[in-house]
């Protein structure tokens, strides 16, 4: 078996992405490292190898840490978020509701219908509405 040192991702993605798997195989054949079938302490020195180089390639002083956590702390924004338009409408819609259901009530048969349904149509909005994905839409962040 054969296995590719110090390939970066983007030549692998490179290789990989081409139509054809000619330049993955000269890349192979030229830089591959051989490693026999079954060999398992070639392996095993293989991915120590590799882990070690991993490891030494990048070491940051504490100094470092510091600034790049401070960094991260001034970019970090505060925001809040205003959901009074959404629970106006969701308040507004359950006055409708309770209104439509009072007609409902006292209606004759000819406008039962017509209410039955302008009922439904509101019942259908405040499922809607009441949803915290809609609510996280349609709130106002600062």
């Amino acid at each position: 078996m054969r296995i590719l040192t110090d390939v970066s991702k983007a030549e692998l993605d490179y290789l990989t992405s081409q139509p054809t798997a000619k330049a993955m195989i000269e890349k192979v054949k030229t830089e591959g490292k051989y490693i026999a079938e079954g060999d398992a302490q070639g392996a095993a020195a293989f991915v120590a190898s590799r882990k070690q180089r991993q490891e030494s390639a990048l070491s940051i002083s504490e100094e470092g840490m510091a600034a790049l956590k401070k960094d991260k702390e001034a970019k970090a924004e505060k925001t809040t978020t205003d959901t009074d338009s959404v629970d106006k409408e969701i308040e507004r819609l359950k006055e409708k509701k309770a209104e439509l259901e009072q007609k409902l009530r006292t209606a004759d048969e000819a406008k039962r219908q017509q209410i039955e349904a302008e009922l439904n149509q509101v019942n259908a909005e405040l499922l809607l509405k009441t949803t915290e994905s809609y609510r996280r839409e349609h709130s106002s962040v600062y």
